[in-house]
């Protein structure tokens, strides 16, 4: 798979048909001391949209869950302003100057997008015609997702947020969807063309890199994770900008907010979740945190 879009898969990950293996792995966990060399901050590098079978999880993600006051996600979905967030889409992602999806792409994408579209079953191309192509890209795997079987509401991030719900534990954003919305229809006209391209053009093969995503997570694999990644730049040097906006410029805001946590003088915990791709490889959060000085340790 040589599409962007596996830098947001890797973000949010699912599984066909793969058995889920609890034992002692903890799956993409690292802990984080402070400056007096106490334990402060979980990391966890999510999987935003799983089967049913991929709970419970291992015991060293619950012991760290358990052990901390506070969860710390990307964006807390149940505290979102849901009419600010439609009005944010409708602003950002919907042409309002007679430009259509079919007057912007060429024939051979738009005809891609029809066809996978026809396909799933669930949008008409009538009704994503009016979308700006970055709001479309988004759609896509989204659609595949659905069309595999997964609900878009069982990842761990979510599995954490009902806990903290239930255990009544504060929860704190590391963005916002506002932010996230904002964010992705800050590309260039051009840029959000080749992203819905490369989206398109790979989704022949999209069961097949879930799988592969997958397992390397449940094997705990960070290593074949950062290769997964790697491809994806090297293939796509054309895309180096939703590359740079994506991963590496939240990357940098994420870990800002994550050395304010561990400078908090509260003496309790933070157990925060963000998607795995933010965690590894040298631009990731993980490698961040250790230039700033921070003893981070793989759990």
């Amino acid at each position: 798979m040589k599409s962007i879009y596996k830098i947001i898969i890797i973000a949010a990950l699912t599984a066909a048909g793969i058995c889920f293996a609890t034992g002692e792995k903890a799956n993409f966990l690292w802990k984080v001391e402070n400056a007096a060399g106490k334990d402060k901050v979980y990391l966890l590098g999510s999987v935003h949209i799983v089967p049913d079978d991929i709970y419970p999880l291992s015991r060293k993600i619950t012991d760290a869950y358990d052990s901390s006051a506070y969860v710390v996600v990307e964006a807390d979905v149940n505290n979102i302003d849901q009419a600010k967030v439609q009005q944010l889409t409708l602003e950002y992602g919907i042409y309002t100057d007679g430009s259509t999806l079919q007057s912007e792409l060429s024939e051979t994408v738009y005809a891609k997008l029809a066809g996978f579209l026809k396909f799933t079953g669930m949008f008409t191309i009538d009704q994503m015609k009016p979308m700006k192509p970055w709001l479309a890209a988004l759609m896509v795997p989204q659609l595949m997702i659905s069309k595999m079987g997964y609900r878009m509401d069982n990842g761990i991030d979510m599995h954490f947020l009902r806990m903290a719900k239930r255990d009544k534990k504060s929860v704190f954003e590391l963005e916002s969807a506002e932010y996230q919305i904002e964010l992705l229809s800050s590309f260039t006209d051009e840029l959000q063309k080749k992203f819905l391209e490369s989206t398109l053009n790979e989704i022949e093969t999209f069961k097949e890199e879930f799988d592969s995503m997958i397992k390397a997570w449940r094997d705990d694999d960070v290593a074949k994770m950062e290769k997964i990644l790697n491809d994806e730049y090297d293939n796509n040097p054309g895309l180096a900008g939703v590359y740079k906006k994506l991963v590496y410029e939240r990357n940098v805001s994420m870990t800002s907010k994550i050395d304010g946590y561990l400078k908090d003088k509260r003496k309790s915990k933070f157990f925060i979740i963000v998607g795995a791709a933010h965690l590894i490889d040298k631009d990731g959060i993980v490698s961040m945190l250790e230039k700033k000085g921070y003893k981070v340790k793989k759990m």
